[in-house]
């Protein structure tokens, strides 16, 4: 099984090449943006620790991250392909990821990093809105709802996540800019390193993954 791991600066499309992968090609999700958010609606206790740091767009720190991932990727199928996603987000959390990865048997396939400027990045993000409820996103531009402002899944009101409007994302990506060289290095010297251009279509993006990691559907 593959386990491959998906990075990018803010609304590059990565969760939504994902979400395409889980549908045509059985991968699990594994993404530390959903962990954070339905571990805090448990009330996990460091999930609580978590979300002050990402309500004011920060990252949350490495040791807090990595010690809710053990615990999250209990869940998820092992004989299912896996898709990590932005799970490193700097260059001190390379070892505890290779870490998560021996203790569950896996190999890391592919680094795959889908580059998109600063304003595009913005730009996407404001327009982006999600479900409360059960957690289903939609865009203004790529996937729009049926009915404004309703969830076409369980009817609920979309609203805008606090971390998605402009100030915070230009946090984000301030924080994103500073730790991405050396990671790519990193991942490029492992041979696994796989870049995609993130500007065109959803669809023209999904067609050059799919070439690049030479997947075969299910």
């Amino acid at each position: 099984m593959k386990t491959i791991l998906f990075h990018g600066p803010s609304g590059c499309g990565k969760d939504t090449q994902v979400e395409l992968l889980e549908n045509k090609y059985h991968f699990e999700n594994i993404g530390t943006g959903e962990m954070f958010r339905k571990m805090y609606a448990q009330g996990n206790p460091d999930a609580i620790k978590a979300r002050q740091y990402w309500l004011k767009g920060e990252f949350v720190p490495n040791e807090l991250t990595y010690r809710m991932l053990e615990d999250w990727i209990k869940q998820f199928d092992q004989r299912k392909n896996w898709a990590f996603v932005s799970v490193i987000r700097d260059p001190g959390q390379i070892p505890l990821f290779e870490e998560v990865l021996a203790n569950t048997n896996r190999k890391l396939d592919y680094f795959v990093h889908f580059v998109l400027s600063e304003e595009a990045s913005i730009k996407r993000m404001s327009l982006r809105w999600v479900c409360p409820n059960c957690e289903m996103t939609y865009h203004e531009q790529y996937k729009k709802e049926s009915v404004k402002g309703v969830c076409d899944k369980c009817g609920e009101q979309l609203v805008q996540r606090e971390d998605d409007k402009p100030e915070k994302i230009r946090m984000r990506l301030m924080e994103y800019n500073k730790t991405i060289e050396p990671i790519l290095e990193h991942f490029r010297q492992e041979g696994v390193l796989v870049e995609i251009d993130a500007s065109p279509s959803i669809e023209d993006i999904h067609k050059e993954l799919i070439k690049k990691l030479e997947l075969q559907i299910i």
